[in-house]
Order: C-alpha cells, then structure tokens, then sequence
C-alpha cells in the first residue's frame, strides 16, 4: 500500500509540474524535475498519509474524497504561499488553479492506479 501511495505521489507531482511548467520560461527537463522534487515533497508529506487513511475503505472517483483532498491542498497551498510572502492568496487565481489542479490530479491518479490495484486484492 505504501509503495503505491508513493507512485501515485511521483505520478502526480510529475503532471503537476508539467502543468504548472507549460507556457512557463522555466519549462526545461531541469524544471520539471525541480519543480517534480518539490510538488512530490508535499504530496508524500500531506497527501500519501491522508489517502492511506481514506483507502481503507477505497472508493473509485468518489466526490468526497475529491473535496478532502481539495481542502487540504487549499490549507497547505495557502500556508506555502503566506511563507513565501503573498500576504493573501485568496485573491490570486493562481492559488485557486493550483491547490484545485494538484487535488484534482491526486484524486484521479489514486482513482485510476491505486483504487484499481487496490480492488485487485
């Protein structure tokens, strides 16, 4: 379970970091694999603990874990973005395409590889 939660925690920081990356003048090999570095960094600290707590009762593209996942990533983008100096994300569309975007990429790399291996067992 451990090492799937891990994979699914690469897989998403990589899309992640392609997506944030796209149109960007830091979109080079070397920045996604900065920008993968960090964004795993979060989800193996935030995410893995809080989707091994959910899949004990696994559920394929369930909307509650979607809008558990989208909180928490709305708390901690938020705090990530006040320690970097931006005195109110709130008010960038930036910070909602994030913390939205890195939910929503979890929510569906979990529901596509972890829920599938974990209805195998």
């Amino acid at each position: 379970m451990i090492a799937r939660s891990l994979l699914t925690s690469l897989i998403s920081a990589i899309f992640v970091s392609m997506l944030q990356l796209i149109g960007s003048p830091y979109f080079s090999f070397f920045g996604i694999l900065i920008f993968t570095c960090i964004f795993f960094c979060f989800y193996l600290v935030i995410a893995s603990p809080l989707q091994i707590f959910l899949n004990q009762r696994p559920k394929k593209f369930s909307i509650l874990y979607l809008a558990i996942y989208n909180v928490f990533s709305g708390v901690i983008t938020g705090i990530v973005a006040m320690i970097f100096g931006i005195k109110n994300p709130f008010h960038s569309s930036e910070f909602y395409f994030l913390f939205i975007m890195c939910a929503f990429l979890f929510w569906i790399v979990d529901s596509i590889l972890l829920q599938k291996m974990m209805n195998k067992h």
